[in-house]
C-alpha cells in the first residue's frame, strides 16, 4: 500500500510552550505522536527523546519489517508484536535515566502512540492517552484505549461514559513513558485497506472533538487540510492544551503487496464477529481490537481434518465461513456453522481432543492459541476477568444441560 503522511502541531491557546513532538516517515511507514508532561521544558525533552528513539528503532527493525511485508507469516508477526514495544521501552530507559540525573527534569515523561504500516497490515504501540483513530468506509473507529483513571473506572463499571467526560480527575493517566523504571506498552495488530485514513493525536485534540465532528472532518478534508482543520477545531473549542495531529492516508495496493486471503475479514468486521462469540460478547470495541492481535485465520478445503480425536490441542476455533462436522468414534455428532466455535476447553490447558472435526465444504476459521490468550489477559486483567466469567457461565450452562439429560435418561 502507498502511504502518505501529514502532520501539524500547535501550542494551543492556554499554554506558553509546546511539549508535543511527532514523527512522519513515509519510507519507514512510521508515524508517531508524543505528548510530553513535566515542569519547565522537561515534557518537551521527554517527547523529543521518544520520537528520536522511535526513528532509530524503526530503522533498526527494517530487515524484519521487510520480511514480514513480503511474507505476512505468523511467526514474524509474533516477533514484531514482541519487538516493537522495545522501541518505547528503550525510550523509557533514556528518559527515566536523564530525569534521575537532572533534578530539574524529575518527573518528566511522555505519552505515545506509534503506528507502523506494512503494506496490508499495521502495528500500533501506545502508552497513555494519545490516540489512534481509523476512518474506513465512512465510519470513524477509535483504535486505542486510554490508559487513564477514568477509563479504568469505566471498565470496572464505576463510571458511565457521560461521567467520564466531567470527572474531576479525568486528566490523570496511569501509564507514561519515562515516569517509572519500566513501562507497559499495549501492542495492537490491524489490517490496512485502500482508502483508510489513520489519525494520531494528542489529547489536546481528542478531548475537544466529538466522534461525530471527527467523522465530518474525515468526510470533508484530506491531507494537510485535514490536519489544519482538526487543529483549528481544537483551538476554536478553547485550545486548552498543545494540539498535535498526524494523518496517514492509504492509497492503492502495490504490485509487490502479497494478496490477502480470499475470505479476509477486515479489523472492524473481526470486532463485530468476536462480539457474537460468547467469550467476547461483553468486550468493548477496543478490547476486541486487543484480541485481534492473537487471532489467526485458516482456510480448509472439503474433507480437511481440522482437529483429530485423541490428539493434543490447546486452541479454540471459530467458524467464519462454511460448515464443519463433528465426529466421535466414527459417529456424526453435530454440524457447526458460521459464528459457532469448538475446542474452547483447550484454553484451560493442553488436553486430548474429544472429537474429530472435518470441513464439510470450503471453510474459513479463526483460531486463538492458549499461550497467546493467557499472555494477552495478563496485560489486561479487566479484559481477562470478563472473558473468564463468560467462560465459566458457558461451562455452567453445559453442565446444567448435561445434568438435565442424565436425569431424563
Amino acid at each position: 500500500m502507498q502511504i502518505r503522511g501529514y502532520a501539524g502541531t500547535d501550542v494551543g491557546r492556554q499554554r506558553d510552550h509546546n511539549e508535543d513532538n511527532h514523527l512522519v516517515d513515509e519510507e519507514l511507514g512510521l508515524f508517531v505522536v508524543a505528548d510530553g508532561v513535566g515542569g519547565g521544558n522537561a515534557g518537551e525533552v521527554a517527547s523529543a527523546l521518544l520520537v528520536e528513539e522511535a526513528g532509530l528503532g524503526g530503522a533498526e527493525l527494517q530487515p524484519l519489517l521487510r520480511h514480514y511485508k513480503a511474507r505476512r507469516d505468523e511467526a514474524t508477526r509474533q516477533q514484531l508484536i514482541h519487538r516493537l514495544p522495545r522501541i518505547i521501552e528503550s525510550a523509557n530507559d533514556r528518559i527515566y535515566s536523564m530525569a534521575m540525573q537532572n533534578p530539574a527534569m524529575r518527573g518528566m515523561a511522555t505519552t505515545v502512540v506509534m503506528l507502523v504500516t506494512l503494506g496490508e497490515d499495521a502495528f500500533v504501540c501506545h502508552a497513555g492517552d494519545s490516540r489512534l483513530y481509523l476512518f474506513r468506509d465512512g465510519t470513524t473507529f477509535q483504535i486505542t484505549e486510554d490508559h487513564s483513571l477514568v477509563m479504568r473506572l469505566y471498565k470496572k463499571g464505576l463510571l458511565s461514559k457521560e461521567e467520564m467526560a466531567t470527572h474531576p480527575r479525568k486528566n490523570i493517566i496511569l501509564r507514561s513513558v519515562g515516569s517509572q523504571p519500566n513501562v507497559e506498552v499495549d501492542t495492537l495488530y490491524l489490517d490496512v485497506q485502500p482508502g483508510d485514513v489513520f489519525l494520531l493525536c494528542s489529547d489536546g485534540f481528542s478531548d475537544l472533538a466529538t466522534e461525530e465532528e471527527m467523522t465530518a472532518l474525515f468526510h470533508n478534508y484530506r491531507g494537510h487540510d485535514l490536519v489544519r482543520e482538526a487543529i483549528a477545531l481544537a483551538n476554536w473549542r478553547g485550545g486548552k492544551d498543545n494540539i498535535t495531529v498526524v494523518v496517514a492516508e492509504v492509497g492503492g495496493a502495490e504490485a509487490t503487496d502479497p494478496p490477502k486471503p480470499k475470505h479476509h475479514l477486515g479489523m472492524i468486521q473481526k470486532v463485530e464477529f468476536l462480539q457474537d462469540i460468547f467469550l467476547f460478547a461483553n468486550l468493548t470495541e477496543q478490547e476486541c481490537v486487543k484480541v485481534n492481535r492473537i487471532l489467526y485465520q485458516r482456510e480448509y478445503d472439503t474433507n480437511d481434518v481440522v482437529v483429530r480425536e485423541g490428539e493434543q490441542g490447546d486452541e479454540i476455533y471459530m467458524v467464519v465461513r462454511g460448515h464443519v462436522g463433528v465426529w466421535r468414534g466414527g459417529t456424526a455428532l453435530t454440524t457447526i456453522g458460521p459464528g459457532g466455535n469448538f475446542g474452547e476447553l483447550g484454553l484451560l490447558g493442553q488436553s486430548l481432543r474429544s472429537a474429530t472435526v472435518v470441513a464439510e465444504e470450503p471453510c474459513t476459521l479463526f483460531l486463538i492459541r492458549r499461550d497467546a490468550f493467557l499472555e494477552l489477559f495478563a496485560t489486561d486483567p479487566v479484559l481477562g476477568n470478563k472473558v473468564l466469567w463468560a467462560f465459566l457461565e458457558n461451562l455452567a450452562d453445559r453442565l446444567r444441560d448435561l445434568s438435565d439429560r442424565l436425569a431424563r435418561s
